[in-house]
């Protein structure tokens, strides 16, 4: 199930990724094999020894004997292309010593971590210190709040078009001050709006609205006591950081899951990869977050337009979509899905229903059949029915030229004003049409 894609976003550097596709040929190697788990090879280098290369199929974790200090390094990239580009060229013998080794040592350290962490699990809990801790923590989260809703007032008292509510750098400024306070979440809701909305041609119309949605959230989070379980925890999840009422267990839903969408993004220093996911038979969607500091990449076992047997954890919010990092499954297949949303006007439906639902929802994806219009300023789906996008130059381009006038299915994201196409299909083939690499 290894793909291009997946094993380029992988790669550390530029360098790596160009010496790894040039190690992407059978002669430059002495041996090559593998299973269901795991991927090796003997590859032939300066040292009088070929190097030792592994590639677990199930996180795609590498280890090489060649002196390289970074991961994954060529040997192992090159042996990820050639497994990408044939698949059935492998032999399936009996794994060498080095293999086995080294898979028994992984399965060793895993057991040795859930005992771990079952022991700690199953020591008492000092209440005290815990209470202390979050006292302390929910204090910090309380002083960050006061701090963003006197801000607030003081932006609109001195008016949304002052130098200050337009300074890109001061919401910055002040999202670190929310980082600090630990509520990673109004940190991401101010650093979109240095991002996005100062950016946004509609800055007039859009401030004013993620203003209120700011102020609503604050306003709500100080009644918490009055609202449902739910919607306590939509609250909790919005600020970021740990909740204190842990009585909702996530929702659980076993489906197949067609990977439609991802996107890659670095962050001072942390990058965040945003998979949607659709299950084609409960007709749900999902995103799953991975992060990851740099300069350590993140693998994706899951590659984009695959379709993944798994049971996903759903967080627990008024409009649930964000599954955790936990959820488990195996890819089953490529190709596109058996069932995706069939209109434009069902996706307004959903957005209006979702947005009902969650009044701090900001994007809904979709997965519907569409092609440019004629001056490429819209979308237009099978019916006639069409909504504005926005993409680059060179990627509106792309996007007309693959699909040549035709309808094709396209994944993306709809904030209630623009599609932002994700992702589309090619004869079978799924195309990203966003970086997959931080």
């Amino acid at each position: 199930m290894l793909t291009p894609d997946q094993i380029t976003a992988i790669a550390p550097d530029a360098a790596s990724l160009k010496a790894g596709r040039d190690l992407a040929t059978p002669r430059k190697w002495q041996v090559t094999g593998g299973d269901a788990e795991v991927l090796w090879g003997l590859a032939m280098g300066s040292g009088k020894e070929p190097y030792q290369t592994r590639v677990s199929l199930g996180d795609l974790a590498t280890k090489c004997s060649c002196p390289s200090r970074k991961f994954p390094c060529k040997h192992a990239l090159g042996l990820m292309f050639i497994a990408a580009g044939n698949p059935g060229g492998f032999q399936q013998g009996e794994r060498p010593p080095w293999v086995s080794e080294w898979i028994d040592a992984r399965s060793a350290r895993e057991e040795k971590a859930v005992a771990r962490a079952e022991e700690k699990a199953s020591k008492p809990v000092d209440e005290k210190a815990a209470e202390k801790r979050r006292a302390k923590r929910e204090g910090r989260v309380e002083e960050g709040i006061a701090l963003l809703q006197q801000a607030i007032l003081d932006l609109t008292r001195e008016g949304l078009a002052s130098p200050g509510a337009r300074d890109a750098s001061a919401w910055e400024n002040l999202a670190r001050r929310m980082i600090d306070s630990q509520a990673p979440g109004l940190a991401g809701a101010l650093r979109h709006v240095a991002d996005t909305v100062l950016r946004d041609p509609e800055v007039d119309d859009e401030l004013p609205l993620e203003l209120g949605r700011l102020y609503l959230l604050l306003h709500g989070h100080s009644r918490r006591d009055e609202f449902d379980e739910l919607t306590r925890a939509e609250l909790q999840a919005q600020l970021g950081g740990k909740s204190g009422d842990e009585a909702l267990a996530p929702e659980v839903v076993e489906d197949d899951w067609f990977v439609a969408g991802r996107r890659v993004e670095e962050r001072d220093r942390l990058i965040t990869a945003s998979t949607w996911l659709y299950g084609t038979r409960s007709q749900r969607w999902a995103r799953l977050l991975r992060f990851a500091p740099v300069p350590q990449t993140i693998a994706e076992p899951w590659p984009l337009g695959s379709t993944v047997k798994a049971a996903l954890k759903f967080q627990p919010g008024l409009y649930p979509l964000r599954v955790g990092p936990d959820s488990e499954g195996f890819p089953l297949m490529s190709g596109s899905p058996g069932a995706h949303e069939e209109s434009l006007d069902a996706l307004l439906d959903r957005f209006a229903t979702a947005l009902a639902a969650n009044p701090f929802l900001r994007v809904l994806p979709f997965l519907i059949r569409l092609r440019p219009s004629a001056d490429g300023s819209l979308l237009c789906d099978a019916a006639g029915r069409a909504l504005p996008w926005i993409a680059s130059g060179d990627l509106a381009l792309k996007i007309e030229c693959i699909s040549g006038g035709r309808l094709v299915s396209i994944c993306g994201e709809w904030d209630g004003r623009f599609l932002r196409p994700l992702a589309m299909e090619d004869s079978g083939v799924w195309i990203p049409l966003v970086s997959q690499q931080a």
